[in-house]
Formats: C-alpha cells, sequence, structure tokens
C-alpha cells in the first residue's frame, strides 16, 4: 500500500492548538505508514516544536487562501483534516484540490468538504458549549480511532532548560516555589482580572512560602502594561517578563519547573495543564464548558454572578462584575491549600437534613450543641434581640463562641402565616422559605460586589406545601457601627460614598424596601455593608418606584442634626452623577419627599420621633 501525504490544518489560537494534542495523537496513530504535515502559523508551531505526531511542518507566512493553495499543491496532498475552523482555510483546501477534505461545516464552508461534521447547536445562531478538547475528538471518532485518551500534552526541549536554568537559575532552586502568574489574555479585555489583585497574591506567597513568583506576559504592549503595573503595586519582589523576553520554546521550559500557575483564561493556561503543573485558572466572562479538559490539578476558580458567562470579548456593564467577584483573599486560600497542603474551609456542609454549616464553624456548633433543627429552636444561649413590634413568627439572638471568636446572629422563623409566605413567593416569582428571603439575597448582592453579612449556618423545614420552620445565622460585620449610631470620624466624601454605595445597589435590580440608615454599616475604612435583607427582591415592574422608596426611607431616616439641605442634595447628585438637575430629577426629589412626608405623618401619629425633622 503506497504512503499517502496527510495534511492536518491547526487551530490559529495556541490554546486550542494544545487541547487538539490528543486529536494529533489519534490521527499518527491512525496513519502510522502515512506522512503527516501540520499546518499552522508560527506561534502554533513554536508551542508544538518537539511535537512527535508530524513528520514535517508547514509555517503559514500569507492569510491569502488562493496563495496557501498554491503552497499546498507543490505537496500532492491526499487527504486533508480540518481543525481550523475559518472559511479561509476550507477554501484554500478546495482550491488546491486535495481530494478528501474532512472537517467542521459551519460559517457558510461546508460547501468546500466532502466529509462534514455538525457541530451541536443550542439555537440557529449559537453553538452548544463543547469543550475543545471533544470538539476535535469528535473528528477523530468520525475517522474510527480511539479517543479514550483526553489528556493534552507538550514537549520540552533540554536545549530551553538549559538556557532557562543560566538565565534564572536562583529562582530555580527547587528550595522555594516557584509560581508563574498569567494576567494577560489575547482574547479581551473582559477576561482580565485586576492587576491590583494579582499584587496582593504576590505579596502573599511571598512572605507566606517565599516564592519567586515570574508574571508571564506576551510582547503586547497592552499586557507589558499589565504586568508593569502588578510590579509597581505588589511590595514584595517579581521577574517580569516583559522585561527579562524569552521565546515560547522557553516559556514552555519555564513552566515545566513552576510549583503553582496562576492564570487567567488565556493560551498559557493550557501549556501549564499539558506539563502536568498545578494550575489555578480565573474565570469570568468565558464559560468554562469550552475548556473543560477534566485536569486533576487544575482548580478553577468561576465567577459566579448573574451576567457570567457572557462570552464577550469587551464588558457592557457599568461594572465588570464577573472579575470583580474573584476576591484576592480567594485565591490566596486556594494557592495557600495548593502550596501548604490545607484543608477546604469557609464552604457549606450539610451537617443534618436541611441544616447547612460552614466548615469552619462545625466544631464550634458541635461544641454548642448546635447539631440539627431541634437544638436551633431550643437554643436559649446569648441575648435576645426581638423587639416588641416584630412580628410573632420571629425571633433575633445574637450569641459569642470562643473558635472562632466572633459574634454571631441568629434568627428563627417559625409558625409563618400561609399569607406571608405567599406574599415571599409572589414577591420573588418563586417558592421560598423566610430564612431564603435572607439568604438569597445576601448571596446573590454578594456576587455583584455588595458587602452583606457573612451566613454561617441555614436551614429550613416543610409541612407539605408550606413551611415549617426555617433559620439563618450570620456573623458580626467586623470593625463596623450602623449609621443610625454614628457616622463616620472623617466626613470627607462620605455622602458621595454613600450615593455611590446606593447607586451600585440599584444597578444589579435589586430593592431594599427597608433602606434606612439603621440596616447600613460602616467600617473605619469607610465601606459600607447591608444587612436586614429579608425583604429585599429584585422587581419586574414598578422598580423605579421601589427605587424612589428606597432614597425616601434613607432621607427619613438621615437626622436634620447631621444631614443638612445641602448635603441631601449632595447625596441626589452624586447618586445619579450629575451636576445639574433636569425636570425629571426635579420630579422624582418631589416624590421622594412626599413619601418621606408621609412616613412622617405615620410615625407622628404614633408618637414617635421623625429623624429628618430634628
Amino acid at each position: 500500500m503506497s504512503c499517502q501525504n496527510i495534511l492536518v490544518w491547526l487551530p490559529s489560537p495556541m490554546g486550542d492548538a494544545v487541547m487538539a494534542t490528543p486529536t494529533l495523537r489519534c490521527i499518527r496513530n491512525l496513519f502510522k505508514n502515512d506522512k503527516i504535515f501540520f499546518c499552522a502559523n508560527k506561534t502554533v508551531a513554536e508551542v508544538l516544536a518537539g511535537c512527535p505526531f508530524a513528520d514535517e511542518w508547514i509555517t503559514l507566512k500569507s492569510k491569502n487562501p488562493f496563495a496557501i493553495a498554491g503552497e499546498l499543491k507543490k505537496y500532492n496532498f491526499n487527504t486533508v483534516i480540518l481543525l481550523k475552523n475559518s472559511f479561509a482555510s476550507a477554501l484554500a483546501v478546495f482550491w488546491a484540490g486535495i481530494k478528501t477534505r474532512i472537517g467542521y461545516a459551519r460559517d457558510g464552508r461546508g460547501i468546500f468538504l466532502t466529509d462534514k461534521l455538525v457541530p451541536p447547536k443550542i439555537s440557529f445562531f449559537r453553538f452548544k458549549p463543547l469543550s475543545a478538547v471533544d470538539y476535535y475528538l469528535t473528528i477523530a471518532s468520525r475517522l474510527n480511532s480511539d479517543t479514550s485518551n483526553r489528556k493534552t500534552e507538550l514537549y520540552v526541549d533540554e536545549n530551553d532548560k538549559k538556557i532557562v536554568l543560566e538565565k534564572f537559575g536562583k529562582k530555580l532552586n527547587g528550595q522555594n516555589p516557584l509560581v508563574i502568574l498569567v494576567p494577560g489574555g489575547a482574547f479581551g479585555p473582559s477576561k482580565l482580572w485586576p492587576e491590583e489583585r494579582f499584587a496582593k497574591v504576590v505579596d502573599f506567597l511571598v512572605e507566606k512560602f517565599s516564592a519567586n513568583v515570574f508574571v508571564s506576559v506576551s510582547p503586547d504592549k497592552r499586557e507589558t502594561q499589565i504586568a508593569e503595573k502588578i510590579c509597581s503595586s505588589a511590595n514584595k519582589p517579581i521577574i517580569n517578563l516583559g522585561e527579562n523576553p524569552v521565546t515560547l520554546g522557553q516559556l514552555k521550559a519555564l513552566f515545566s519547573f513552576a510549583q503553582l500557575v496562576i492564570t487567567n483564561d488565556t493560551g498559557p493556561r493550557h501549556i501549564a495543564i499539558a506539563l502536568g503543573r498545578k494550575v489555578i485558572t480565573l474565570f469570568g466572562p468565558n464559560n468554562p464548558q469550552w475548556t473543560e479538559n477534566n485536569c486533576a490539578d487544575e482548580t478553577k476558580i468561576v465567577a459566579d454572578v448573574p451576567c457570567a458567562p457572557c462570552d464577550k470579548a469587551v464588558c457592557k456593564k457599568d461594572r465588570h462584575y464577573c472579575m470583580e467577584s474573584i476576591t484576592a483573599e480567594i485565591v490566596c486560600k486556594t494557592a495557600e491549600k495548593i502550596l501548604a497542603g490545607g484543608k477546604k474551609t469557609n464552604e457549606f456542609v450539610n451537617i443534618a437534613p436541611s441544616f447547612f454549616v460552614r466548615s469552619d464553624f462545625v466544631d464550634c456548633f458541635k461544641r454548642l450543641g448546635l447539631q440539627n433543627m431541634d437544638d436551633v429552636f431550643n437554643f436559649s444561649r446569648g441575648k435576645n434581640l426581638t423587639k416588641p413590634n416584630l412580628a410573632e413568627f420571629r425571633e433575633r439572638i445574637m450569641f459569642d463562641t470562643d473558635n472562632p471568636k466572633t459574634t454571631l446572629f441568629l434568627k428563627r422563623y417559625q409558625n409563618i402565616p400561609k399569607l406571608t409566605q405567599l406574599k415571599n413567593w409572589l414577591t420573588r416569582r418563586k417558592k421560598i422559605s423566610t430564612m431564603g428571603c435572607d439568604f438569597e439575597p445576601a448571596e446573590n448582592l454578594r456576587k455583584f460586589g455588595i458587602s452583606t453579612a457573612k451566613t454561617i449556618a441555614y436551614g429550613e423545614e416543610w409541612e407539605g406545601l408550606f413551611e415549617r420552620r426555617s433559620f439563618v445565622i450570620t456573623e458580626k460585620i467586623p470593625d463596623s457601627f450602623s449609621l443610625e449610631e454614628k457616622l463616620p470620624v472623617v466626613r470627607e466624601n462620605f455622602i458621595e460614598n454613600l450615593a455611590e454605595f446606593i447607586r451600585k445597589f440599584h444597578a444589579t435590580g435589586f430593592r431594599h424596601r427597608d433602606l434606612y440608615l439603621c440596616h447600613i454599616f460602616c467600617n473605619s475604612q469607610g465601606q459600607f455593608t447591608l444587612i436586614d435583607l429579608n425583604r429585599v427582591f429584585k422587581p419586574i415592574v414598578f422598580s423605579q418606584k421601589y427605587r424612589i422608596k428606597d432614597i425616601a426611607q434613607l432621607y427619613y431616616s438621615a437626622s436634620a442634626k447631621y444631614f443638612s439641605k445641602t448635603d441631601r442634595m449632595r447625596f441626589y447628585f452624586a447618586y445619579c452623577e450629575k451636576k445639574k438637575l433636569t425636570m425629571r430629577d426635579k420630579i422624582i426629589i418631589k416624590k421622594i419627599k412626599s413619601k418621606a412626608e408621609i412616613m412622617a405623618k405615620h410615625d407622628k401619629k404614633h408618637g414617635r420621633v421623625v429623624p429628618f425633622e430634628n
């Protein structure tokens, strides 16, 4: 049987090319007696250099499909396997006269293929999220190859290792962990985690583990500026590869020495995985399903916000919620667990039916005798905070713990009127427990970057259709005080900062409906936290009405002793981000004042003091 010339045209993105290596291995095994040529751009050729799956490489110098076709005709290819998805690549191999052309029929290029695969879709315009590893392996499967091995792989040149050791030898001593940060991303700015957070991680790793930290970026000016900002923001030393450039081969060699790689979802992430490194990947706008690899050494930190994943290169929101939701503390804890073998903390553990406790409080609750729902509802330690005007089905208790040493607040709900439950379901547009009305908004708002009290435990029991009882335990907000009790000692920009906080809260689409100053806490750094979220919801209609109600409640609870009329106008201007009022603004202000007057009239009737008048 005569030897065939087989062309495999590789995908252009570096990460996709690495994720295609299981398929390249399959093709090599399938065509052992044939000559396989890889066609790729210069970057992909460098990344896959040393790979034993190709007999020869064709490095593309032109993007013109007709020029490429002319080049390919010289090789008399019998078959081409198109891993590249572009229209131009399909046109080029058709024009080159290659008899058998295998690839995905998409983007109008099916007419140029002889063996077509159809990518799965969820709608006419949207492809179904599918790992690139499996996407390419489907082609190998069509060729009747064994596709059970999904492991990606790369090869490191020994000479590149030698060069890296000579260049950075003192940093690769093996005594101190080598950590590589990858803060860039060719996809677009929406993938980028903030530079100052990378800097915080650097300081933690150097201080905690005496780590040698490298920042790896491409020669692109935007990426080198990112690296410079991280280096200038960090207090600890960093090796900046933007100032100490290496080739892609040398970068692979450097990665092979790393104990940990912390990266955005970008090409070098796949280099680290293919080389068997421990990896922390930060996912914001991109759906992890597109690049799923089942790698046991990778820890994914995925932004859990309502707008993600959007798969957009540029964020369309007023704030970059997804990447902002990934805190430096989360990344530091994850890195610590990997480098020191620490246990996971801060996760909810189901210790009894419908009873969930954060893992770092499980032993504490055991010592307190809080092991199930009955224990919680029989618990009587601490201070009872139940007020005379509080609904009979609600109870509040404050108590202290020793290890961890903190103060907790227990809210218990039982014998909840069915009408109240139905109102909660109608407002939230789903069946939800009274506890859930506290818990869910707190978790959702935190994802948007709005600080709320930390939930330590929660539970709920149902009796038929309706709720029997439920509870939630939250932790005292450290170093904080209610704005009703006192105002920050330094009031510079306080009005503007408070207005910005409320504006960001409303930008989430949620409304509080109980937004008095007593429900806003502030710490010594001027950071705000929302509490008492039981009435918080996201209205479908009348959103403006509830926004006005929230601001009216703030207006009403702001004492005239501390807040002048000028202060109130400063708040509104900062909240709206305006310098001049429009007619619409004047109408809104009138409605806010009118709402506050109605509230005042009600309180005066019951002999209560009206804050904004005193």
